[in-house]
C-alpha cells in the first residue's frame, strides 16, 4: 500500500513481553507469504503504552493528572518532580527499545478535547527537560511524527528482527482475548455498512 512504516499498540502481552526482553519492538514485519519478499516487507514498531500518554501525564480536560506548576512561589510547584518523573520514564523505556530514539504518545481516546491545556503543558515538559541537559542530562525532548520518528530509526542503521507470521489472536491477560470482536454480530454489522451505503 506504499507504506514506509506502521505503528500500533495492541498485541498478546505475553509477546510484548517477549519483545521487551529482547529489545524486539520495533521489527520489520514480513506481513505475505504469497508476495515476493520484499514487496510485502513492512517496518514495524510497537508504541510503548499502547497509544496513551505515560502514567501521570495526560492533561486533558477529563485528565486527572496535575498541570505543571512552575511559578517557584506557588505551594503546587512541581517542575522538578514532572521532570524527574518523566526523565525516570524515557530511561526506563529506553531499555526496551534498540535505538537511543523512544516514541512517546501523547493523548489518547477522548483525550484530545483541549489542545491549549495539552500544547501548554507539553511545551513546558519539553523546555525543562532539555534544560537539564545543562547539567548533564541526556534526555533530549521534541515534538516529532511518525514519518520523523521512523526516519531516524533507519537512519540508525540497525538490524532488525523479522516476524513471518500474524499478531492475532491476542489477549490483554490470561483468558481475555481480543479475537471475537470481529466476528460477533454480523448481521448487526452487515445492516450498518448497508444503511451508511445507503446515507452516502
Amino acid at each position: 500500500m506504499g507504506y514506509d512504516g506502521f505503528f500500533f499498540g495492541r498485541l498478546d502481552y505475553q509477546d510484548r513481553s517477549q519483545r521487551m526482553r529482547t529489545k524486539e519492538q520495533e521489527l520489520l514485519w514480513r506481513a505475505s507469504e504469497s508476495l515476493t519478499p520484499p514487496m510485502a516487507d513492512l517496518f514495524t514498531g510497537i508504541l510503548p503504552n499502547g497509544y496513551n500518554p505515560p502514567t501521570g501525564f495526560c492533561w486533558d480536560q477529563s485528565c486527572d493528572d496535575p498541570p505543571i506548576r512552575d511559578d517557584p512561589e506557588l505551594e503546587d510547584y512541581n517542575v522538578d518532580d514532572v521532570v524527574n518523573r518523566f526523565v525516570a520514564i524515557a530511561n526506563s523505556q529506553s531499555l526496551v527499545y534498540k535505538t537511543n530514539h523512544i516514541i512517546m504518545t501523547m493523548g489518547s481516546d477522548f483525550q484530545y478535547e483541549n489542545a491549549n491545556l495539552w500544547y501548554k503543558n507539553l511545551d513546558k515538559l519539553i523546555r525543562y527537560v532539555n534544560a537539564e541537559q545543562a547539567d548533564g542530562g541526556k534526555v533530549n525532548v521534541l515534538y516529532s511524527t511518525p514519518s520523523c520518528y521512523l526516519q531516524e530509526l533507519h537512519r540508525a542503521n540497525s538490524t532488525w528482527a523479522l516476524k513471518t507470521d500474524d499478531f492475532f489472536p491476542y489477549a490483554d491477560a490470561a483468558h481475555d482475548f481480543w479475537t471475537g470482536y470481529f466476528t460477533s454480530r454480523p448481521a448487526l454489522k452487515r445492516y450498518e455498512r448497508i444503511s451508511n451505503s445507503n446515507l452516502q
